[in-house]
């Protein structure tokens, strides 16, 4: 056991405490209530860590790792008042309204779902309150004192290039003629021909957006047959040989498919490369950011309020 002396007083006012709390009985010590931890003086009892962990779900994590959320969530509370943070009403009631929106719920399914969890809507509107305040603390102490300058993102983007590393693709228009289960081969050879002739018409300079809008019976009909950019692999195996093996501009000759023929026209040939640091710019910056906030935050807690306390 580390000797007191050891210890800061600061320091010392947060610590485990090691043993239990006993009272006189008859004849013997008994337990009251074991404190796991003080701060400011006041005691965190064992009681209170379970009833901790019960309300969050939170039964299965580890004791140290539970203890320091609830030395976290206490420490958040001490500094929201001492700083005199509070939510308005109507900030409480637009979170919950948010809540029962995105969760479809009318006001009734709502209670009934809180009910379910053992709260009524006054101890929730009260945990609500308390998380907006935490917010609105971490918001002041640390959200504002981060920043993540353009350098950063230019340099962590030249860190990790091979992350943004891009295949070869093809962008394509699709016209598509359905052909049914039950078709025979006379039918199957009226659909063939029909393609045919729509190729050609395209290779006679029809725009082939145009054509896709007239004849094809597939999904992207109403976008001039637009259906997108493809990786190989990400097409059906006739499909992906056909797309890839034309040039940009190309039409393609009726691919038979289980569910009917198509005709592709290469958009855009896309070789491999990288993607360009505009693309991917937002997803660094807030990957970066979330980063340093965490870190800011860890060093707010353990330097500054954990050492107040």
């Amino acid at each position: 056991m580390i000797p007191s002396r050891a210890m800061s007083p600061r320091r010392a006012r947060v610590a485990a405490l090691l043993l239990p709390l006993l009272v006189a009985g008859p004849g013997r010590g008994e337990i009251v209530d074991r404190i796991v931890a003080t701060i400011d003086g006041e005691p965190i009892t064992a009681f209170e860590l379970k009833r901790y962990a019960g309300e969050r779900g939170a039964d299965r994590l580890q004791e140290g790792r539970l203890l320091d959320a609830l030395i976290t969530d206490k420490l958040l509370d001490k500094e929201v008042a001492a700083l005199g943070i509070a939510a308005r009403d109507e900030e409480i009631d637009r979170y919950i309204e948010e809540i029962k929106l995105r969760n479809g719920m009318d006001g009734e399914r709502f209670r009934e779902a809180l009910g379910a969890q053992g709260l009524t809507v006054t101890t929730y509107r009260a945990r609500v309150k308390a998380e907006i305040e935490k917010s609105q603390l971490v918001n002041r102490e640390i959200r504002q004192r981060v920043n993540v300058s353009p350098q950063e993102i230019e340099r962590y983007y030249k860190a990790h290039l091979a992350d943004y590393a891009t295949s070869e693709r093809v962008r394509v228009r699709d016209i598509f003629f359905s052909v049914g289960s039950g078709a025979d081969e006379a039918e199957i050879a009226h659909i063939r021909a029909k393609a045919e002739e729509v190729r050609q018409l395209a290779r006679d300079g029809r725009d082939f957006a145009s054509l896709a809008r007239q004849f094809s019976e597939g999904p992207g009909a109403e976008k001039g047959g637009e259906i997108g950019t493809f990786a190989r692999g990400q097409m059906e195996q006739a499909l992906e040989d056909a797309a890839f093996r034309l040039k940009a501009g190309e039409v393609s000759e009726p691919i038979q498919t289980v569910a009917g023929f198509h005709l592709l026209r290469a958009e855009e040939d896309i070789a491999a490369g990288h993607k360009s640091l505009d693309e991917v710019r937002d997803t660094i910056r807030d990957a970066l950011y979330n980063e340093a906030l965490e870190a800011r935050f860890q060093q707010w807690l353990s330097r500054d309020l954990r050492e107040r306390h």
